[in-house]
Formats: structure tokens, sequence, C-alpha cells
């Protein structure tokens, strides 16, 4: 039972929640006590790491579930994220954004997220994904006065609905043909059929719109723009992590025989991502959509390295997944703290170093690690993901890489230019007290672009044991 202890802890958090979401508890108290209780989650990870890595589970949930490294370093990152985005809501606004039920509906799909990642079978991996997705169906609608939200909502429960139908089909293929939806029991088939790896295909189309990535992309530019900017962080940043970690258990750690043909998908799926989400990213004005739009990129840049293939090499894809997904929820928690969840433009960023110096730097900072500037985490990912593939004898991704990496230069540096060299049109209006929090977070958001990109961290040097 000490195993799923933090899990355990986390269902605590959710029913705890539901509770208090009746009650007239002011805000900052309930993110507090929010904050805290995930920090205990986030703590007992490390607590009961040899427990976890023992493999120790209880009868009711073997077969269904796994624990190891690689489990464990993605539910810390889920934890961490959880934090960032209730950090966030601190500076939403109380009438429109921000409702007791948005915290119960936080936990359950952190919850659903969690389970993603330790699933180690189809249908259990298929609940958990319900779980987490209809909590953020709702979160999104939430804000019943912007129809923006209300249509984002409907739109994403719509497909993803049309999405799970066709995992269910691939599920039912691969079980009427293997009789089993183990993960473990499949990667033992060597020759599948060709049922089974239309099956394997269906299941992955579902991972790959849950990702947002080339040929899967289209609802996420309308969705995500139509969310809040403290939901559309935690979508971009969690929940692409947790569907990541999916999609590289069920295609990668247990491959099964259909390894050769999805490489080849993967290579398509990378370089198609890069060029696709560059060009949206180029012809944008707003920053919130740039953003959304270079998502698909780093996406793109992580599919490089899945495209190796090699369980000794996804070191790369999984430390660029994870600081990829903490630095975006850092700037859209910097985004939110300096302008709520007003529309963003490169106009309305424009000489923001005047009334938040920090907050101007901090964002400033994560912009020139996703460019990969040197020591920055970005930087330091992307040598690991260029140098993976050159290891592989992938060179031309590398290559593709490389290219897509100085086309994003032009719409990042757009975003600093604006804001150090821009006049503003009006003054970001902020408080002495939120000026104090705004400086905390973007001094935290700093220390681990810099501290990480420069080695200083050791939580994600950890991750070469993923596969021990």
């Amino acid at each position: 039972m000490i195993a799923i202890a933090p899990f355990l802890l986390s269902i605590a958090a959710i029913i705890a929640n539901i509770f208090l979401s009746v009650t007239k508890i002011k805000k900052p108290v309930l993110l507090g006590l929010n904050l805290a209780f995930w920090a205990v989650v986030l703590v007992s990870f490390f607590a009961f790491r040899g427990e976890i890595l023992d493999g120790e589970l209880p009868f009711f949930v073997a077969g269904f579930i796994v624990l190891g490294q690689f489990e464990l370093i993605l539910c810390v990152m889920i934890c961490a994220l959880t934090l960032i985005f209730f950090a966030t809501l601190y500076f939403s606004d109380d009438k429109s954004y921000f409702k007791p039920e948005l915290i119960a509906l936080a936990n359950l799909s952190s919850f659903g997220m969690m389970g993603m990642v330790i699933s180690s079978e189809i249908i259990t991996t298929l609940i958990f994904i319900e779980i987490a997705s209809i909590s953020i169906y709702a979160m999104i609608a939430l804000n019943s006065l912007n129809s923006k939200s209300i249509e984002a909502a409907f739109k994403y429960f719509l497909l993803s609905s049309f999405m799970s139908a066709f995992y269910l089909l691939g599920a039912a293929m691969i079980f009427g043909m293997t009789q089993t939806t183990k993960y473990e029991l499949l990667s033992k088939i060597t020759s599948p059929s060709f049922i089974t790896t239309i099956g394997v295909l269906l299941v992955i189309a579902m991972i790959f719109f849950k990702i947002a990535i080339f040929g899967f992309y289209r609802w996420s530019i309308d969705v995500y723009y139509g969310a809040s900017n403290s939901i559309t962080g935690y979508l971009a940043g969690a929940f692409k992590l947790a569907s990541f970690g999916l999609l590289i258990k069920f295609a990668l750690l247990y491959s099964g025989g259909w390894g050769e043909i999805l490489a080849i998908i993967f290579a398509v799926v990378a370089v198609c991502s890069m060029f696709i989400g560059n060009f949206l990213s180029l012809k944008e004005v707003d920053v919130k959509k740039i953003l959304i739009a270079a998502g698909i990129v780093h996406a793109g840049y992580i599919f490089i390295n899945l495209a190796s293939f090699s369980e000794e090499s996804l070191f790369a894809g999984v430390f660029y997944l994870c600081i990829y997904a903490v630095t975006t929820g850092f700037a859209f928690l910097i985004l939110n703290s300096l302008f709520g969840d007003n529309q963003i433009t490169l106009e309305s960023i424009a000489g923001l170093y005047k009334s938040s110096p920090l907050g101007a730097l901090a964002f400033t900072i994560i912009c020139l690690s996703f460019i990969g500037f040197p020591y920055t985490v970005g930087f330091l990912g992307k040598v690991y993901l260029f140098s993976s593939a050159f290891e592989a004898s992938n060179a031309y991704l590398a290559i593709f890489g490389i290219i897509n990496t100085i086309l994003s230069v032009y719409y990042y540096l757009r975003i600093i230019i604006s804001i150090y060299f821009n006049e503003p049109s009006q003054t970001v209006q902020v408080t002495r007290q939120k000026s104090i929090w705004i400086g905390i977070l973007s001094v935290l958001a700093i220390a681990f672009v810099i501290l990480e990109g420069v080695g200083a961290l050791s939580i994600l040097g950890n991750l070469n044991l993923i596969m021990d």
C-alpha cells in the first residue's frame, strides 16, 4: 500500500475539495490549502521512492498499473505542474475565471493524468484518459460569461469523444487478435497480424490527438485559445506531458513487433509538426497563439528522439518533455499574473519591462529557453535531442530540427523586442502586493531555466535511470 500512498493522497485531495467547493471559504485560503496538499503529495513521491521502485503493488492493482523510475519522474512533474497551475489561479479573475469547483476538477484531472502515466493496460488507460479529459472539459466551460470558453469546451468534448471511439475500436481489434490488453503481454508479440497493427495505429491516433501533433492539431488552436490563460498553461504543460508519457509507454517501452512502422510514422510526424507549427507561429501577433502554435513545434522536437526508437536514447526525449512542460507552465503563470485573462498581443506587452522588470526578464529568459539559447534548459534539451538523432543515424532529423530552431528565433525575438524596445500604448497596472508575488514567481522561473540549463539541479538529471 505504501507504493501507492501518493495516489491515495491525491484521491483524498479530490474528496476534500468536493466538500470545500460548497463552502464559502476564501480563494487565497482554498488555493493555499491545495498548494500545501500537493506539496505533500510531491514530497511523498520522494519519501516512498524506494517502495515505489520496488514494484510491490497491492493485489487489486497488480497487472493494471506499473510503477518504475519512468512513471515516478513523470508523476513528480505532474505534481509540480499542478502546483504551478494553482499558483496561476491566484491571479485569475474571481467572477469569470475562478470558482471553487475548478479546484476540485483540477485535482481530479491531475489524478487522471498520473493514472495515464502509471497504467499498463489499454482499458484502464482509457478510464484515466477520460477522468482527466472530462474534468478539463468542465474546467474550460466554467466561465459561462465567455462564449469562446463554451465553444472551446464543446469542440474539445465532441472531437475527443469521436477519437475515443477510434481508441475503443483499436482496443477491440487488439484484444480480438491477441486475447490481451496488457502492455507487457503485447510487447511479447514479435509478428503482429495486420488487424493487430491497425488496432495499435488507432490507439496511437487517439494519443496523437491528445498531444495535438501534426494531423491532429487543428482543434488545439481554438480550444487552447478559448480557454483561460491558466487552463491553457495546464493543458499545454501537464496534459501534454501525460499524453506523451502514455505514448512512450505504449509505443516504445512495450512496442511489440510494430517498431519499424512507428519509427517511420514518428519521423514524418516530427518533420511535419516542426514546419507546420513554425508556419502558424510566424504569422501570429497574439502572444498566446504564438505559444500554442509553438507547442506543435516543440512536440515535433520530441518526436525526433522517439523516431530513433531506442530504449537507451529515450533520456533525451523524456528530458526535453519535462523541461518544456515546466517552462510552459511558468510562461503562462507569468502572463496570467501580469495580464489576467485579457487578450495578450505583441502590442499589449510593449514596454513591459517598465511596469514589471522581473516579470519581463523572466518571460524573456523563458523565450530564450524555447529558442535554445546557450546556458538555458532549452539549449541543454536540444543538445540531447539532436545528439540522440545523430547517434541513431537519423542526422536528417537533427538537421531539420536545427533549421526549425533557426526559424523559431523570428517570432520569439518579436516578443522580446516588443517587451524592451517598443513603446507601450497603455501601461500594465501592477499593485504592490501583486508585484511582490510576481517577483517571487519570476525568480523561481528564472532559477529553473538557468540552474537546470547548467546542470545545477539533479532531479531531471536522474532521468538516465528511466530504463533501469
